[in-house]
């Protein structure tokens, strides 16, 4: 089964369009300390990480 970090957050956090998250970083990241990185593909977390907090992906799950 695949999952899509950028959709399990919108519904997550209560947002409607994908593009509110990086306005809600502080309940994406709250979520994000609940959840193992590894239920998602590597390059969508980078993808994820620079799109909402600007930084690599590593800087938030290591």
């Amino acid at each position: 089964m695949k999952t899509d970090i950028f959709e399990d957050m919108k519904e997550r956090v209560g947002c409607e369009n994908i593009s509110d998250l990086p306005y809600r970083k502080r309940a994406v990241w709250e979520i994000i300390k609940q959840h193992s990185p590894l239920d998602y593909p590597k390059e969508q977390l980078e993808k994820f990480a620079h799109y909402v907090f600007g930084v690599d992906y590593a800087v938030i799950w290591c």
